[in-house]
């Protein structure tokens, strides 16, 4: 049986902290195995991008998850405090649909589905929200955007892979979080759902996970509310 990396490690703290804290009920969990068929990082990103010359997300073997598949989805006390993740392996990241197309709310900029392979969704909750590597060659790094169509549209965050998964570890998936890091207008009425969720989530996961710094979100709330950019 393979060990797992310290990375992967960490990811099964992150689990095993929503697992067993009192105030947080878990209503669904994804546990897979280990995928150990491709060697390293660099074999999975290969697998996915094939014959295509797409650069490889910054420092992506610093965060190579092999699980087939990882996730909760989770609730806590008091509304608007729940939320929900699941990886998979980024070598079997697949595109949510090849015949359909994505509008950026932002610019209202075109693309076919198919440029995007998913890395974080929905599956138990049912949202249809997902977030997703753009893969472009000869582009740069692969951008990361956040569809949360057809209420909220479609949004390229402000982070990359690595990043967004770091963030991922911080908030545990709790729901809408991915908006602080895209260019939303957070202010607006038709964002006030959104709002909420992020504001009990930043009052609340300070509390339930005391040793982690939510400083740094909290500010980019306060900013994003009142300029609209991050």
């Amino acid at each position: 049986m393979a060990e797992l990396t310290a990375y992967e490690a960490g990811w099964r703290k992150v689990c095993g902290d929503l697992d067993n804290h009192p105030r947080i009920k878990i209503l669904y969990a994804f546990q897979g195995e280990l995928d150990t068929d491709f060697t390293d990082a660099t074999a999975s990103w290969a697998a996915l991008v094939g014959e295509q010359e797409i650069k490889a997300p910054a420092a992506l073997e610093q965060c190579d998850l092999r699980s087939r598949e990882l996730g909760r989805q989770w609730k806590g006390e008091g509304p608007y405090l729940n939320g929900e993740f699941y990886l998979t392996h980024i070598a079997r990241a697949s595109s949510p649909g090849q015949g359909e197309w994505i509008e950026s709310w932002e610019g209202k900029e075109l693309f076919r589905s198919s440029e995007l392979r998913i890395i974080d969704e929905h599956p138990v909750t049912g949202t249809g929200h997902y977030a997703a590597l753009r893969l472009r060659p000869c582009a740069g790094e692969p951008e990361i955007w956040w569809v949360a169509e057809p209420r909220y549209g479609a949004w390229k965050m402000d982070v990359g892979y690595r990043e967004y998964l770091e963030m991922l570890q911080l908030t545990k998936g709790a729901f809408d979080w991915q908006f602080l890091f895209t260019r939303a207008p957070l202010g607006n009425a038709e964002f006030e759902r959104v709002c909420d969720r992020i504001e009990n989530m930043l009052d609340a996961l300070p509390v339930l996970f005391p040793g982690l710094d939510y400083e740094q979100l909290k500010e980019r709330f306060s900013a994003r509310l009142q300029d609209g950019c991050s």
